[in-house]
């Protein structure tokens, strides 16, 4: 009984220790008014959980500055539906921010360092992945109009 008791135990802490760092440091979900997402990327355990969560979503947003490609974290970030109704706001976001949207036309706006990043993005059946970069990339761009 001790031994059985003795082996079940060695057996659950050596899976805990197997488990990869991936699934520990993943972020939760959340949901506003209906979209689910999940926000981070904070160090190397957290980006790879982030990405083995990437087909999960189909809006993947990176946060960066251009020259150093530093990922960025204190991103304030809104995502609007096409009539202008505010869906998800997310205050230090990213780097990355991957949201799971109904199909449809969205604006979004990120804003950091004084500088507002406005994108329009058509969700469709593929998944549409954005990299915004801070330095040298206008924000009067509108970005891909797809």
């Amino acid at each position: 009984m001790q031994r059985t008791l003795a082996a079940a135990v060695a057996t659950a802490f050596l899976a805990a220790c197997l488990t990869p760092a991936a699934v520990l440091a993943a972020p939760t979900s959340k949901q506003q008014n209906g979209i689910t997402y999940v926000n981070g990327g904070v160090g190397e355990e957290e980006q790879a959980a982030m990405k083995a969560q990437r087909a999960d979503y189909n809006l993947l947003l990176t946060f960066a500055t251009k020259q150093s490609g530093a990922y960025r974290s204190d991103v304030q970030l809104d995502i609007m539906d096409a009539k202008g109704a505010n869906l998800v706001t997310a205050e230090n976001a990213g780097p990355m921010f991957f949201a799971r949207l109904p199909a449809g036309t969205y604006r979004i706006s990120a804003a950091a360092e004084g500088k507002t990043f406005k994108r329009t993005v058509k969700i469709g059946t593929a998944p549409k992945e954005i990299v915004l970069h801070w330095e040298n990339d206008s924000p009067d761009d509108p970005g891909p109009q797809e």
